[in-house]
């Protein structure tokens, strides 16, 4: 009943947060206070070196410290949450503990980006103590509760962080090193697209581009480097987690089978460092029209009822209930669960026909995306050109050519299309550059150019920007507006 579920929450709650506390009180220790009660000084100076002293403890913990801190403020840096001063204590607070509780793992990079998303989602929800459910929430335990998270989930992904010994590369396939378990949990993920995508997978093959290469940050941070907003990271991580049992990530491996399957067309297509780009840089998934979502093939057997479905109900009989996949057709479905939901989908189904669904839905998506981007190409070819001769000088002071870009506006549409590709790779990975100009900070000159002209209206660039931006589509697919203003400045 409701008062005995009551009582084994609470119980619960307050089992994990008595256990932080412990463990904090043990791990973390204030040697200051210890030097006014001890009376052997020799065993308390500072700058003893012998291994019972606590202070040769303390330096050594110093460093796991510091190790940590370097990563605690680097954490999304774009997520103005992390850069508080309480948020960092709390997180590196955390990492230390749970490093000195598993002292044969100890700290591993990207630890930080698995606690920092259930830290925030627990100290946004946190509320004033009161009844219950608000006692599972209490204000006063963010730290002891995203503690017990963030242990549970390491439970699921520890081994993903243990590192193989170092060799030389002549012994590396032939040593230990290429059976430890984040190598062999990228040769699965290989082998489930061969299952589904031979091609795909084969030509991946080819081309020797080995699934540790991208998989292991895959894994190891739950994907949450592949996605620009956090919502989408939370979203994501809800559909995985909700899927988990018996202590493992069942719909991890598939959430990357379908990343690839998504990119299949310019995988099959792109050259090694093409490739490899893409994988390390994946694109943003497309967020068609509902429109389009009308148009968008269906999976197969499948229900087309949201209220027929549980979700981790997918190794059920096919006559059994179902995840609700006609959620993919739904407007207000975040690309992350349509990910997720064809996740779940080609594991339950694990055939060719399933992947070549999903890869069609893709293409079909893309190609909406790709007539946005060719619209907007050719409404940048008209900004660049009026903006750079309204900017653009020499030192005569006459006005100078508009730089060409590399693609005329009268190009074919497939060449338009793999030039505004590889113009968001390029812009990815050499500092935000299109059209042959550099928009990152430390590239744009220290003075501004030299005005020929009346410098554009403010009329003007919010009319740019309206024709650049409709909506949120081209904002994720590579910040128009912003590349607009950048060539403005």
């Amino acid at each position: 009943d409701d008062a005995e579920c009551q009582q084994v929450w609470t119980l619960a709650a307050d089992r994990e947060r008595q256990t932080y506390a412990a463990l904090k009180a043990q791990y973390i220790v204030d040697l200051s206070a210890q030097a006014r009660n001890e009376t052997d000084w020799k065993r308390m100076n500072p700058l003893s070196l012998d291994e019972d002293s606590p202070w040769h403890q303390y330096h050594k913990d110093q460093e796991l410290r510091t190790t940590i801190l370097q990563d605690v403020t680097r954490t999304f840096p774009d997520e103005p949450y992390f850069r508080q001063p309480r948020v960092q204590r709390l997180m590196a607070d955390i990492l230390f503990v749970y490093a000195k509780m598993h002292s044969n793992l100890q700290y591993r990079q990207g630890m930080h980006e698995l606690l920092a998303p259930l830290l925030m989602a627990v100290d946004r929800d946190a509320v004033e103590t009161g009844e219950f459910p608000a006692v599972l929430l209490d204000r006063k335990f963010v730290e002891h509760d995203a503690f017990a998270l963030f242990e549970r989930l390491m439970r699921m992904c520890m081994a993903w962080y243990q590192t193989p010994p170092i060799v030389s590369p002549s012994k590396a396939r032939h040593s230990s090193a290429a059976h430890t378990p984040i190598i062999v949990q990228c040769q699965m993920l290989l082998d489930k697209l061969m299952a589904v995508d031979p091609e795909l997978a084969t030509h991946l093959q080819e081309m020797d581009i080995e699934p540790q290469l991208f998989g292991i940050r895959w894994y190891r941070l739950l994907f949450s480097r592949e996605f620009s907003r956090l919502r989408d990271v939370f979203a994501l991580w809800d559909m995985v987690l909700a899927d988990s049992a018996a202590g493992t990530l069942r719909l991890v491996d598939w959430v990357g089978v379908v990343l690839l399957v998504a990119n299949r067309r310019q995988l099959l297509h792109g050259d090694y460092e093409d490739n490899l780009t893409t994988l390390l840089h994946l694109p943003p998934l497309p967020r068609p029209s509902a429109e389009t979502l009308e148009q968008t093939p269906a999976l197969p057997n499948t229900p087309l009822s949201p209220k027929s479905a549980t979700f981790p109900s997918i190794d059920t009989p096919v006559s059994g209930p179902k995840i609700p996949f006609a959620a993919l057709t739904q407007p207000g479905t975040l690309p992350v669960q349509r990910l997720a939901l064809q996740a779940a989908y080609l594991r339950g189904r694990q055939t060719k026909e399933a992947a070549l669904i999903v890869a069609r839905q893709y293409e079909m998506w893309e190609e909406e995306t790709w007539d946005v981007i060719d619209d907007m190409d050719a409404s940048m070819h008209a900004v660049y050109d009026e903006l750079s001769e309204s900017a653009a000088s020499n030192d005569s002071g006459v006005p100078g050519p508009a730089s060409a870009a590399s693609v005329p506006i009268s190009a074919p549409v497939h060449g338009r299309k793999m030039y505004t590709s590889s113009t968001l790779q390029q812009r990815r990975a050499n500092g935000n550059t299109i059209y042959g100009m550099s928009t990152s900070p430390q590239s744009l000159p220290s003075s501004p150019p030299r005005m020929t002209g009346a410098p554009p209206s403010s009329e003007h660039l919010v009319r740019v920007a309206s024709a650049l931006s409709p909506g949120e589509t081209l904002l994720s697919l590579g910040s128009a507006t912003a590349q607009a203003t950048g060539i403005a400045a």
